[in-house]
């Protein structure tokens, strides 16, 4: 630690390209989930405070009424930078901009970035941005971009029905950039104007492989370009406020995934209890037991076709059942098995799939028709549903899925409770409703298209949430972001943590039980 704060204070004294080859061969970066840099630019003044400095093309770049300003000087690009030596490599930015003409400004954010300034310093400036502009390329709108040896060259813009920024209105922008794996990283980003909620989803969002762009830390660059080129005087200004860097914890990376079992038919419902894993076998009529690393024993045959698992507070197992259509409970000390619910309205379930119980004893589970075609079996409702039952016994209808269109599968609640997530498997999506003190369900979003049979969900200490799905797990942040993919051999089922550290992720995958650590 002492030799990274020594490197800092020297590289703060160093020329631009000192400041970028100290920054990277020091490995420094800043904790994950803690503000790497808070700029509120509070204090007037003739320049960007410390660490900012102007590493080319700038005509004017001060602090006036809590706000920095920045104009670039008129050449054959026209491009005003500045750079701070913090550290990004895994990092979230968010910033407040405004332009003054919306014909020819723009404005970028850049996070890894080496410190140079386009081809014309040496090293040549290298590192990804966000982009934003009113439309002085015909490209309104936000995009992402790279440098590479100082030539810019977009990686993805947003679509035609997302506007550029207006003149004299305040936008808020996100920008996530994050390794995927060792020879890609993947971004993402939005913005909006302030004072407006933010939108859910990302509107832009890309893979990129460029290998010097891999695995390194760089500082971060805030860019004012503008489509007047010399000799033609340049009198707007862009300003910017409110910046944070946030480094992110990222849960993709380094991920190790090993076979536990292969010799099932359809695993799911992987629940960890105390100190072994139980999971179903749906097709086998089997609940299983795993004693870590890998004694496979049966804990109750037959279990009805049980699906999804939870445990109350007593420990008892509740349990969704395809024979029954309906949520059982297990009694921890006599074994003895009962019905929890199996009518709505005096019509019985189509087949009970998966649970998620509250502290308090709030239950929701989901329950779609695929145990209606094994063996064939009359439907009594007319929907496919998520219920709610209440502490007092009260069920509640909380979504009606429409037959042939919906299918609510896995159903998983956020880490402070806000929020119920449930997969949609014939609409591909993540869905995700607010939660009320009593339980019930209001604002429901779309908050992830296009995955691939999405179905049983688990979740991470940090609040991320990992969907299974056919090529494996989609991992998403607590607001929805994407992480990635960690592919499985075979078809995902379900998740849940365990271990004695809770850093073992098990996946039920029809044939197959895998642990990634």
């Amino acid at each position: 630690m002492a030799s990274n704060r020594f490197a800092w204070a020297l590289a703060l004294a160093l020329p631009t390209a000192a400041h970028a080859e100290l920054l990277l061969q020091s490995g420094f970066e800043p904790e994950c989930g803690r503000l790497a840099m808070v700029e509120r630019f509070t204090s007037p003044a003739a320049t960007w405070p410390a660490p900012w400095f102007a590493v080319g093309g700038v005509a004017l770049a001060d602090v006036q009424g809590g706000e920095a300003r920045l104009r670039p000087l008129p050449s054959s690009y026209t491009l005003a930078r500045m750079w701070a030596p913090i550290a990004t490599r895994d990092v979230e930015v968010r910033f407040r901009f405004r332009i003054e003409h919306q014909p020819s400004q723009g404005v970028a954010f850049l996070v890894r970035h080496n410190g140079g300034f386009l081809n014309q310093s040496m090293a040549a400036g290298q590192g990804y941005g966000v982009f934003v502009e009113g439309g002085m390329r015909g490209l309104p709108g936000i995009g992402i971009w790279k440098e590479e040896a100082g030539v810019e060259s977009p990686l993805a813009h947003s679509v035609a029905a997302i506007p550029g920024p207006s003149a004299g209105v305040d936008y808020r922008v996100r920008f996530r950039a994050h390794q995927l794996n060792a020879t890609s990283t993947y971004m993402q980003a939005k913005f909006w104007p302030d004072g407006t909620p933010e939108p859910l989803a990302w509107q832009v969002s890309v893979t990129d492989a460029t290998p010097a762009l891999q695995n390194i830390v760089g500082g971060i660059g805030i860019d004012s370009a503008s489509s007047i080129l010399s000799p033609n005087p340049v009198t707007a200004n862009a300003f910017v406020d409110d910046i944070e860097v946030a480094p992110l914890c990222n849960p993709i990376l380094g991920l190790n995934v090993s076979l536990v079992g292969q010799t099932f038919q359809f695993t799911e419902g992987p629940l960890w209890r105390g100190d072994h894993l139980l999971f179903t076998d749906i097709a086998a009529n089997t609940i299983y037991r795993l004693d870590p690393p890998n004694a496979l024993s049966v804990h109750l045959a037959p279990s009805d076709q049980a699906n999804g698992l939870a445990l109350d507070l007593s420990g008892n197992l509740l349990a969704g059942e395809a024979v029954t259509r309906r949520v059982s409970t297990t009694n921890a000390t006599t074994g003895v098995r009962t019905t929890v619910v199996a009518l709505y309205q005096g019509a019985r379930f189509n087949s009970p799939n998966d649970l998620m119980l509250r502290a308090d004893g709030t239950l929701w589970f989901t329950d779609p028709d695929y145990g209606l075609t094994n063996p064939p079996t009359q439907r009594e409702l007319p929907f496919n549903g998520l219920f709610r039952r209440s502490v007092d016994g009260t069920l509640t209808l909380e979504w009606a899925g429409v037959v042939g269109m919906n299918e609510p599968n896995g159903v998983q609640l956020s880490a402070d409770g806000a929020h119920l997530y449930v997969t949609d498997t014939q609409q591909a999506q993540l869905r995700r409703w607010a939660v009320a003190l009593d339980g019930s369900l209001s604002n429901p979003q779309v908050v992830a298209s296009g995955l691939n049979v999405a179905d049983g969900m688990c979740m991470d200490a940090r609040g991320n949430i990992y969907v299974s799905v056919a090529t494996g797990i989609e991992i998403f942040s607590a607001d929805a972001a994407r992480w990635g993919l960690v592919p499985i051999p075979r078809m995902a089922s379900n998740c849940a943590f365990g271990d004695s550290d809770g850093r073992s992720l098990y996946v039920t995958a029809r044939q197959g039980l895998y642990r990634v650590r």
